[in-house]
């Protein structure tokens, strides 16, 4: 016996517009690839273009009807990319092998410094100060006083001058004491 197969007639329906649907999806697929206006990135990597020191200092702001503008940090970079915007224009062309930016404008503008290879958190870790561990300074040793430093100090009547004098003995080194003798 055979099987047959029992669809409702909207799941026939939708079978049979999903095949239909199946080369104009191929043929707006391949417009898409094609198009630089479509693309993630329709100029590409910009540091490749313009070069790292360059891309620092400008980014391209919009891609409409063949006319690129670009914002430049300062009227440095705007001059200089007013100069090299011609060479700019054919390598754009020559990397999608068409005729896709016909003109160039350049703006003086804010450009944020963007590192895509960095985190996004990366300025909050800039932000952050390192904590400096406070050393902990050692204690110098004391040595044990001298018979005859203990009457100095007991001959002393002020005890604060007493304490003073007792640690100041206590931290001098007993080589001094025995190159005076």
């Amino acid at each position: 016996m055979e099987e047959m197969d029992w669809r409702s007639p909207e799941e026939e329906r939708a079978s049979r517009a999903k095949i239909q649907a199946e080369p104009l999806r191929a043929f707006v697929k391949e417009v898409l690839a094609r198009h630089p206006s479509f693309a993630s990135n329709p100029l590409g990597d910009w540091k490749d273009l313009v070069g790292e020191h360059v891309a620092r200092h400008t980014v391209p702001r919009s891609l409409k009807n063949g006319r690129l503008v670009i914002v430049a940090r300062d009227g440095v970079w705007k001059h200089h990319l007013e100069i090299n915007k011609e060479a700019l224009r054919e390598r754009i062309n020559a990397l999608w092998k068409k005729e896709v930016v016909r003109q160039i404008a350049v703006r003086v503008g804010e450009v944020e410094e963007l590192n895509p290879e960095l985190d996004a958190n990366y300025r909050r870790l800039q932000k952050i100060k390192s904590k400096k561990v406070p050393r902990r300074r050692k204690k110098p040793t004391l040595r044990p006083l001298t018979p005859e430093e203990k009457k100095l100090l007991a001959s002393l009547s002020d005890p604060e001058l007493k304490k003073m004098g007792e640690r100041l003995l206590r931290l001098t080194p007993a080589e001094a004491d025995s190159a005076k003798t």
